[in-house]
């Protein structure tokens, strides 16, 4: 039977009280308030199932998530992970996609150039995962410049270990808010310098594999997660950090036009800026 474990992460709103006219087996565990990447490590190590399943406050299941989910894994012997299809709905449950499969690849086997690509996991409920494979990684990141990022910062550790089987089946309801399109500069430095720390999480994982076209691959959105974070500096007025950005690439990318071009860029917001402090 499945368990379900609900992590209080210091809320002060009457969810306790709701939860307590719920089914026994629901077990509840408070905590100070540390963020979800805590909250998530301290459910796992509550759960006692071979399996491990993360579920977002406003993501909703199927009926058939389980079932579904569960018969692939156990069928599988050799994944360490499934994933599962979605539909997007709205802050008042209003369908506004019907599934998720046309945004990015979703491949199943060796997921890593997928998710190099970009997220194609884009709510950890998707995934319905084993024990043993989380355990042997470092859970999710509870640092808290990774706030936001770290679901996919695990998903680059696993899959940089692992196989991930795609489910094409829609099993669950992506709840999308409108502040989740935000692209405000600082929003977008943080996301840069968050991916940028759980590609270079992984670089011994990939030289590990020995994949010379996944190794390239690899580099080049190092390369662009280096960019990213000079750009997303350059654009909130860190010229220093972000001429340092551009600069780290160009020396270990020097033939690079998108390297040149970057630091182009950096170069002229910063004096563009002096020239507006004049």
């Amino acid at each position: 039977p499945a368990e379900i474990i609900v992590i209080n992460d210091g809320s002060t709103d009457a969810t306790p009280e709701l939860l307590k006219a719920y089914d026994d087996r629901i077990q509840i565990s408070h905590q100070q308030n540390a963020g979800q990447a805590a909250a998530r490590n301290h459910g796992a190590r509550l759960a006692r199932g071979d399996w491990l399943l993360f579920l977002d406050s406003d993501d909703l299941l199927d009926p058939d998530y389980l079932a579904q989910q569960g018969a692939l894994l156990t069928r599988l012997d050799g994944a360490d992970a499934v994933y599962c299809d979605h539909r997007t709905i709205d802050e008042t449950g209003q369908i506004t996609a019907t599934t998720g499969a046309l945004g990015y690849p979703r491949p199943s086997g060796d997921i890593l150039s997928a998710l190099l690509h970009g997220p194609c996991i884009v709510t950890p409920g998707l995934v319905l995962l084993r024990r043993a494979a989380f355990e042997v990684t470092n859970g999710f990141n509870q640092t808290p410049t990774m706030r936001g990022y770290e679901d996919d910062a695990l998903w680059l550790e696993m899959a940089a270990r692992g196989n991930f089987i795609y489910n094409p089946h829609t099993l669950l309801s992506y709840r999308r808010h409108a502040a989740q399109a935000t692209r405000q500069s600082a929003y977008q430095l943080k996301a840069s310098l968050a991916r940028l720390t759980a590609l270079q999480a992984i670089e011994a994982a990939v030289r590990a594999r020995v994949q010379p076209e996944l190794l390239r691959f690899y580099q080049s959105r190092l390369r662009d997660g280096h960019l990213n974070a000079a750009w997303a500096h350059s654009q909130l007025g860190n010229h220093a950090a972000a001429l340092h950005a551009a600069r780290a690439v160009l020396g270990s990318h020097p033939a690079s036009p998108r390297a040149w071009r970057g630091l182009g860029h950096v170069l002229f917001h910063a004096l563009a800026s002096a020239g507006r402090r004049r």
